[in-house]
This record gives C-alpha cells, sequence and structure tokens, in this order.
C-alpha cells in the first residue's frame, strides 16, 4: 500500500523536504497512483464538510445572538435580569461553549441560580458544581456548607480541584473555597447570553 507524504509524516516526524529524499527513487506502480489520488479527493471532500459545518455553527450562533440583543430594549428595565446579566457579564465564562459562572461568595452564587432558572428556564438538576480549595482544607466540609448555601444536591457537585501547597505565604485565603457552576448542554444559552451582554453594553456603554 502507497502512502502519501502527509500520512508518513504522522507516523515519523520527519520533514517533507526529508521524505521527498527519502523517497525520490521510488516507483509506484499505477495501482498504488490511483489509491494515493483518491484518498487525496477523500480528504479534500472532508475538509469541505468540515468548513462547511463550522459556517453553519458560525451562522446559527449569531442568529441567536442578534435576537438576544433585540430583547434587550424589553429586559433591560427589569432591575434583577440586569443584576444577574452584569454579574455574569464580571464573572462568568465568555470563552468557553457552555455556561459557567464562579464566585466565592454565596449570595452571588445563589443570584445566577436565580437567574438563569428565571430568565433561561433552568430547571435546577441542570446546574452542576465544582469547589476550588486550597491545600489543607476539609473538602466535605466545605462541600456541606455550599451544598446548605444554594439548596443543590450533594450529587451536583463533581471532584473538587485542590490548589496545593506552594512555597509562598499566602494571604487571603477563601475559607469555603470558590464556587464553580457549571450549566450542562448550554451552548446556545451561552450565545443568548452574550447577545444580552452586546445589547446591553450597546445600550448603556456606548450609548452616548
Amino acid at each position: 500500500m502507497a502512502f502519501s507524504y502527509r500520512e508518513i509524516g504522522r507516523l515519523i516526524p520527519v520533514s517533507k523536504g526529508t521524505l521527498s529524499g527519502w523517497c525520490r527513487d521510488l516507483a509506484l506502480t499505477p495501482h498504488e497512483m490511483r489509491l494515493l489520488e483518491q484518498r487525496q479527493k477523500a480528504l479534500i471532500v472532508q475538509g469541505q464538510v468540515g468548513r462547511s459545518r463550522r459556517y453553519v455553527t458560525r451562522d446559527r450562533a449569531e442568529e441567536r445572538r442578534a435576537l438576544a440583543r433585540a430583547q434587550v430594549s424589553q429586559l433591560k428595565t427589569d432591575p434583577f435580569w440586569v443584576a444577574g446579566l452584569t454579574a455574569y457579564w464580571a464573572e462568568g465564562a465568555k470563552r468557553t461553549r457552555s455556561l459557567s459562572f464562579s464566585n466565592s461568595d454565596p449570595d452571588r452564587i445563589n443570584l445566577f441560580l436565580a437567574w438563569g432558572c428565571k430568565y433561561l428556564v433552568l430547571s435546577p438538576d441542570r446546574f452542576t458544581v465544582r469547589l476550588h480549595l486550597h491545600a489543607g482544607q476539609d473538602e466535605s466540609e466545605r462541600r456541606r456548607f455550599w451544598c446548605e448555601s444554594t439548596s443543590l444536591s450533594p450529587t451536583q457537585f463533581r471532584k473538587s480541584f485542590v490548589k496545593p501547597e506552594g512555597s509562598g505565604h499566602r494571604k487571603n485565603i477563601l475559607y469555603n473555597g470558590t464556587a464553580q457552576v457549571r450549566v450542562t448542554k448550554s451552548t446556545a444559552l451561552l450565545d443568548q447570553v452574550l447577545g444580552w451582554i452586546e445589547g446591553f453594553r450597546d445600550a448603556f456603554v456606548f450609548s452616548g
């Protein structure tokens, strides 16, 4: 079976120039040439399909964001919506593909939970929690604290991230750690929230 330089390069970490030197005296049969041409055409088709899917995904995301931006004119007078949106704008993840909000203040976490349930129509079981703790903190005690503070089920808590001991002196250790709340299957919802942020920014920050 014949392999292209790209396929060989995946198996042997050398440059195409080196491979060309090694293989310049090798002669391929007509059958091997046809196989290579067929595989090259298949790779081109796969690349075109992949690009097409990416374009469709981007177009759908922009449609969701545009629709959300248009909703801001009606929502901007609702103080609860504004409070939750600005909190997410400050503390929420915006470069991932899911909604995620982190804070050490239980009141801020509860704001996000209540805001998500009201304006994104989320059920409480859509939330998962991951605690970020320092070495030496009692994980079970901190988890119990956050369960009681948020009224979320212990089954919604994922494995905690524990920061190891460092060589320097730590200051301002967050006693109860930081809770990172994620919303499952929320790519479309993230586009909606980002559109709200854009519309809110344009209405209030750059309006004049």
